[in-house]
C-alpha cells in the first residue's frame, strides 16, 4: 500500500513542481530552475521504479523503460546546466537519443513476446510513419526558413528519425496487443500510456525545435506546452509498466 501512495504522490507532485519550474525558468534558466527541473525528473524516474515494485514486473520491458527514464533524467541535467558550451548541449541531446532507443527496444521486445517472436523488426507502416513525420519537419523548416549549421544537421536528423521510430513502434505495439487479445483489460490503458506518451513526446520535441531554431524562444505559452507535454510523456511511459507485465512484456 505504501508504494502505491508513493507512486500517486510522485504523479501529484509533478503538478506542483512543473509549474514552479516554469515560473523560475522564465525568461531564462537559473540555478533555482535547474534544481526544480531535476526534482521533476527525479519524480518521473521514481514513478517508473515504483511501478516495477508495485506490479512485480521485472521483465526486460520494465527495465528498458526505466533505463529510458534514467537517460531522460540525464538529458534534463545536461540541457539545463548554466553554460553556453555546445558539448554540454550535445551530451544532453545524446542522452535523450539514448533514452528513445531504450524505449524502441522495449517496445520491440514486447512486440516479439506478444506475437510469439513473429514480429518483424520493421514494417512498411512504421517506415511510412517515420517518413511522414520527417516530411512534416522538413516542410515546417522550409516554411520558417530555418537554417542549421552543418555540424547540427546530422544530430537533428538522427534525433528526428529516432523519435519518429519510437512513435511508430508505440502504436504498433498497442495495435498488436489489441489484436492479440481484444478482451484484455489493459488494452486501452496501454494506448493511454504508451501511444499517448509517444505522441506527447513528439509534440514536446517539435515545440522544442520551434523554440530553439525557429525564433520562438520568447513564446511563453509554447514553452509551457513543451514542458508540460514532456513531463506528461515520461510519466505515462513509466506507468505503462503496470500494463505490460511478464510474460507478455518479454
Amino acid at each position: 500500500m505504501i508504494f502505491k501512495v508513493l507512486f500517486a504522490l510522485c504523479v501529484a507532485l509533478e503538478f506542483v513542481f512543473v509549474p514552479l519550474f516554469l515560473k523560475y525558468s522564465w525568461p531564462k534558466k537559473c540555478w533555482t530552475s535547474f534544481c526544480l527541473k531535476m526534482v521533476c525528473s527525479a519524480l518521473f524516474f521514481a514513478a517508473g521504479l515504483l511501478a516495477i515494485i508495485i506490479s512485480g514486473n521485472t521483465s526486460s520491458y520494465a527495465w528498458l523503460i526505466l533505463w529510458g527514464l534514467a537517460l531522460g533524467w540525464a538529458g534534463d541535467l545536461f540541457l539545463h546546466l548554466i553554460t553556453e558550451k555546445m558539448w554540454v548541449f550535445g551530451i544532453g541531446l545524446f542522452a535523450f537519443l539514448g533514452g528513445h532507443i531504450f524505449y524502441i527496444v522495449a517496445f520491440q521486445k514486447a512486440l516479439a513476446a506478444i506475437t510469439g517472436g513473429r514480429a518483424a523488426p520493421v514494417t512498411w507502416q512504421e517506415i511510412a510513419v517515420v517518413c511522414g513525420v520527417l516530411a512534416l519537419f522538413i516542410v515546417y523548416a522550409a516554411v520558417k526558413k530555418i537554417k542549421q549549421k552543418l555540424y547540427m544537421v546530422i544530430p537533428v536528423v538522427l534525433y528526428a528519425v529516432t523519435i519518429s521510430t519510437m512513435l511508430a513502434k508505440a502504436f504498433r505495439l498497442c495495435i498488436e496487443n489489441a489484436l492479440a487479445d481484444p478482451h484484455y483489460a489493459g488494452v486501452w490503458p496501454l494506448f493511454l500510456t504508451v501511444a499517448l506518451g509517444a505522441v506527447l513526446f513528439i509534440l514536446s520535441d517539435a515545440t522544442l525545435g520551434m523554440i530553439l531554431f525557429a525564433g520562438h524562444e520568447k513564446n511563453r505559452p509554447l514553452k509551457w506546452f513543451n514542458i508540460g507535454t514532456y513531463f506528461a510523456a515520461q510519466i505515462l511511459l513509466g506507468s505503462s509498466i503496470f500494463f505490460l507485465t511478464a510474460p507478455a512484456a518479454g
